[in-house]
């Protein structure tokens, strides 16, 4: 999954080196930093071995994530991103008793973000993820936490600017979890903002 990671990458500053033209309409990019908040649903592709039989799995949850970016004039962006996920919940009948077993992840990624046209954006990111594990066994509740390293996530979305500041728009995601070879893809609503004068200002004051 590296290697993917690393052409993309590759790609984007290639196409970063010819593209240092912004536009001067609502649509240009922001010169400073802009936060990012999304919610939608998330759907977990299945790499689990069950028995049908006896046991059932929720795949469909609720996500969330938040992103914090630098972008220039150009259309190269960097930042952070976190966000939540429920990747599954099984659930296993046994003599009258419902035992449960849920994965939730945290990613804390490193985002690369090239915008392609005016208002549509592809994203490429690698971080560390929080894995919460919770357990219902008889009764008996248990959670445990673990780090996972070398995790990747693509997006693609479209946010049409309401303000110079502000835009919402849509984006898909896709999240790969190296440890646990759990793959998440969601789509989720985007609501933008660029704090691009607050910046400016504070330049002119310096």
């Amino acid at each position: 999954m590296k290697k993917p990671f690393l052409v993309l990458l590759g790609c984007i500053f290639g196409h970063f080196s010819t593209a240092q033209k912004a536009w001067d309409t609502r649509d240009s990019v922001a010169r400073g930093i802009s936060i990012v908040l999304a919610s939608g649903i998330s759907h977990y592709i299945n790499t689990l071995q069950l028995d049908r039989s006896k046991a059932s799995i929720k795949q469909n949850f609720s996500c969330s994530s938040m992103r914090i970016m630098w972008e220039p004039k150009h259309r190269l962006s960097l930042g952070i991103e976190a966000g939540h996920y429920k990747v599954y919940e099984v659930q296993l009948v046994e003599n009258n008793n419902i035992n449960t077993a849920s994965l939730s992840i945290t990613p804390i990624l490193f985002c690369v973000q090239m915008r392609i046209f005016r208002r549509f954006y592809v994203s490429a990111a690698t971080g560390v993820s929080i894995h919460q594990a919770d357990i219902n066994l008889l009764g008996n509740q248990s959670s445990s936490q673990a780090w996972a390293f070398s995790n990747l996530k693509f997006s693609a979305g479209y946010v049409y600017p309401v303000t110079k500041q502000f835009g919402l728009g849509l984006q898909a995601q896709f999240l790969s979890e190296n440890k646990t070879e759990d793959m998440v893809a969601s789509v989720q609503a985007v609501a933008r903002y660029q704090f691009k004068r607050k910046f400016k200002r504070i330049r002119e004051r310096g």
